[in-house]
């Protein structure tokens, strides 16, 4: 699945005067766009298109793309000449969509897993959802449902005892066929499209745990602005060679790319636990001549890629291309990121806003536990015969 639909129409009533001539999507929350922390997300599960479908204020939102660097991925505005509701949008766009593509509301987020509604999406469902727990359903309305099968959209009730349930978090796997039972009008994509479907029994909810925002309401709006939801997550670090994938001595070819037993699971179990994975690894073939930068980046894409399809993802590769040793000048030269220095791990914790006690190293070698003794965090090493998923329970933070 490669197309992300965002829907970027509303007006955004009850925010009052702050979107009265500005798009909801664009209010700021945490010195940025909330669409900017959408697309940070969008960028990060790998969506290679994105379509935005505008409304209320739409020479902004246009003003916005122009101005993005979206030189990981296209990005086009589509405008609704009247208001379309958020159904009509998606009929109005229709030529421009997928078989099947990705949709998320522009005024939530869900700091979690997304890649499990793509993993989980089948050939009997027309919609998957992204299910988050919430303290309180009476602003949203609880989902019921029945295994994974979503039967009934509870109404909102503000007036209601709150009760703790799972509610649509605003993320979804859409099969574009489903549009073909609408006529292009003001559509509710929830209370029109979602409900034939639900009717149908063609639709299927997936919980996925992380941090829930919303920026809806002033109150929410407000709550949102308070909170660091990225700064405060726990975190795995991981050596490359010889820890996730086998050590082929200089290990760049994609051919070589063969994962420990154990690897993808462990990931996709930390991902799921809404846990940071990132890789630190010395890169010395490059000031060797071993293989490019360029080479290791797209032995990393096919890292990438095949996680995905396994419903998993790494946050971010950080790697040392430096040896003192090296044959290419560029490179030759002693570097605080070589392990077991330890910059690598300080970038890490300053670009990411994370605690030394949130961190954890897993590597094979012994310069990996050094690396982590030198910067104070805890260190597990992996014996390569053995599952990484036998580290689990050690690493819990």
């Amino acid at each position: 699945m490669k197309q992300c639909v965002i829907l970027v129409g509303g007006k955004g009533s009850r925010l009052g005067d702050i979107t009265k001539n500005f798009p909801k999507p664009l209010v700021s929350v945490n010195t940025k766009p909330f669409l900017e922390h959408l697309l940070s997300y969008v960028k990060k599960f790998g969506f290679t298109k994105v379509l935005l479908l505008a409304c209320h204020a739409n020479s902004e939102i246009e003003k916005f793309s122009q101005g993005y660097d979206n030189s990981n991925f296209s990005l086009e505005v589509i405008i609704e000449k009247e208001p379309l509701g958020t159904g009509g949008a998606l009929i109005n766009a229709y030529n421009k969509l997928e078989n099947e593509f990705f949709l998320l509301n522009g005024d939530s987020l869900l700091d979690g897993n997304w890649l499990s509604i793509i993993k989980n999406f089948n050939d009997n469902i027309d919609i998957s959802i992204a299910l988050t727990k919430v303290d309180d359903c009476s602003r949203y309305g609880k989902v019921k449902i029945n295994g994974k099968l979503v039967e009934k959209f509870e109404e909102k009730n503000i007036k209601a005892i709150k009760i703790p349930g799972y509610i649509n978090a605003g993320i979804y796997c859409v099969r574009k066929n489903i549009l073909k039972n609408f006529e292009l009008k003001n559509l509710s994509f929830e209370k029109d499209i979602m409900k034939y479907s639900v009717q149908n029994k063609r639709v299927s909810g997936e919980k996925i745990s992380g941090y829930f925002i919303d920026i809806g309401t002033k109150k929410t709006l407000a709550e949102a602005q308070l909170t660091q939801w990225e700064k405060n997550k726990k975190a795995v670090i991981f050596d490359r060679d010889g820890t996730l994938n086998e050590d082929n001595g200089y290990t760049y070819k994609i051919n070589d790319l063969i994962w420990k037993p154990g690897a993808k699971k462990l990931i996709k179990t930390l991902n799921d636990k809404n846990y940071y994975v990132f890789v630190a690894t010395n890169q010395s073939g490059i000031a060797r001549g071993k293989y490019t930068e360029d080479e290791m980046h797209a032995f990393h894409n096919a890292m990438r890629n095949d996680l995905k399809e396994y419903g998993a993802y790494i946050d971010k590769f950080y790697y040392c291309p430096y040896h003192k040793d090296g044959v290419k000048l560029e490179y030759t030269k002693e570097s605080n990121d070589r392990k077991p220095k330890t910059g690598m791990l300080d970038k890490i914790t300053k670009e990411w806003g994370l605690s030394k006690d949130n961190l954890v190293f897993i590597g094979d070698r012994d310069i990996d536990m050094d690396c982590a003794k030198n910067f104070n965090i805890r260190g597990y090493k992996y014996n390569q015969d053995d599952n990484l998923m036998n580290l689990y329970d050690k690493i819990s933070l």
